[in-house]
């Protein structure tokens, strides 16, 4: 049975007159109580605030991530190989042979392949990072996108041993990486 308001309203008088008993029987403890409250208070804020920064962080990269410039992402990328525990990560240069990270992890040296697309990442992409790992002495590649794949650009990574992240990926990179 659903309740009204003014049943609502009739419960706050006796919950009221509860309180004040209890303040009044403990009177002297009653400063402590007060302490403990306001701590409690205090805690609730902080965490509501948290919760604030975080979600805006999230819209904030959703955002950013889709609109920031192709060196830019290329720079985002290399902070997330970063803060995922890879080393010596460096941008090449302006012509990058399809190489536009370089990067080490467990004795593997890496070349990456950032595209900020809004479409589908096509073969193309494969094939330059994966001509391109001769020329900067790279053992493994990999194609770092915002978006997704398409089934051709999947089946030629697969057969050269390329490594494909795609926007759920790099979500995740970012979440493991306390980049965001």
């Amino acid at each position: 049975m659903a309740r009204s308001r003014a049943q609502g309203n009739d419960l706050v008088f006796p919950i009221v007159v509860l309180i004040g008993a209890a303040a009044w029987t403990h009177r002297a403890q009653l400063v402590y109580i007060a302490y403990i409250a306001l701590g409690v208070m205090v805690c609730l804020l902080l965490l509501k605030l948290s919760w604030k920064i975080i979600h805006r962080r999230r819209r904030v990269w959703r955002r950013d991530v889709d609109t920031m410039g192709g060196l830019d992402f290329e720079k985002y990328v290399a902070e997330l190989l970063r803060a995922n525990g890879y080393r010596n990560v460096s941008v090449t240069e302006r012509y990058d042979f399809g190489v536009d990270i370089t990067a080490e992890k467990d004795g593997v040296r890496w070349g990456i392949q950032a595209k900020r697309y809004a479409g589908l990442v096509k073969a193309s992409a494969v094939r330059q990072v994966v001509t391109g790992l001769r020329v900067y002495g790279c053992d493994r590649a990999m194609v770092i996108t915002n978006s997704t794949y398409s089934a051709v650009a999947r089946r030629l990574a697969n057969a050269n041993d390329c490594v494909l992240v795609d926007r759920a990926g790099l979500k995740r990179l970012a979440r493991q990486g306390c980049i965001l």
